[in-house]
């Protein structure tokens, strides 16, 4: 195991000033608080916890993922508790679940007023994303389920905001649902060529927490992007196939009646 395993360890509480290391130079096995160089990550021997960010706060939701190359998100919702999703995400939900179209993401931030909403409305037309989303709440009196699927094959990846600093900047068709507090902004790429020619885009989703996030790890417009520059119709042609005549000469494209 690396240094930067036990960091990791450390952090997230499975080790603390007790727990035994070793490695060469020493002689025996060591409480890892006696060892300098890892004992300066611990917080009297409790795991570092991130602050949350003040005056923010999020549903705690629990959920699970199923499936293996099409995945989908089924979060558990207690009364009063809502989820948020970009509109058409929702796969299916029981009977005691409300939805709501609203402007924005419906953070606690953008229930300020009108010209809030119009906005992070406006700032999500602008990055080519629909105007609303819809949240969904459980307004009956026990636990309901919502489940939350991506269109295409990809894993979905839950974050928790608050385990990472409070913010996580991804993809802007990455993102497919959150609990209700999360806010979904945008951040812009300040370096211009590097928006322009890094292949990343000018326009990301900016994700602002505490709270948990669903992700998929395929986005849409990467998708058909490599569909779209590998199809014949658009120029696009074999990569990493074929021996030196295949790009010389163009046989390939010959034998494959291109």
């Amino acid at each position: 195991m690396s240094e930067s395993e036990i960091v990791s360890n450390i952090q997230n509480g499975s080790a603390d000033g007790k727990t035994l290391v070793f490695t060469a130079g020493m002689s025996n096995w060591t409480p890892l608080a006696d060892v300098p160089q890892l004992a300066t990550h611990l917080a009297g021997g409790q795991a570092t916890v991130l602050p949350v960010l003040p005056g923010r706060t999020a549903h705690e939701i629990d959920f699970t993922i199923e499936g293996s190359e099409m995945q989908y998100v089924e979060v558990e919702l207690d009364p009063g508790e809502s989820a948020v999703a970009e509109a058409g995400g929702m796969m299916y939900m029981t009977s005691g679940i409300a939805m709501e179209t609203i402007f924005g993401d419906g953070s606690e931030s953008q229930q300020a007023g009108l010209l809030d909403k119009l906005l992070g409305a406006g700032k999500r037309l602008l990055t080519g994303e629909s105007l609303f989303m819809t949240v969904f709440t459980n307004s009956g009196s026990g636990k309901q389920r919502v489940a939350f699927a991506a269109p295409y094959a990809g894993k979905i990846l839950p974050m928790d905001l608050s385990e990472l600093g409070g913010e996580l900047i991804c993809q802007k068709d990455a993102f497919l649902c959150a609990a209700k507090g999360v806010t979904i902004g945008i951040a812009f790429q300040e370096k211009i060529g590097v928006g322009l020619f890094g292949g990343e885009g000018l326009f990301f989703a900016l994700l602002t927490g505490p709270g948990r996030v669903w992700l998929q790890s395929l986005p849409l417009s990467r998708l058909a992007d490599r569909i779209y520059k590998a199809a014949p119709q658009t120029g696009g042609r074999r990569q990493g196939e074929g021996s030196i005549l295949d790009h010389a000469f163009g046989l390939g494209n010959l034998i494959d009646g291109r």
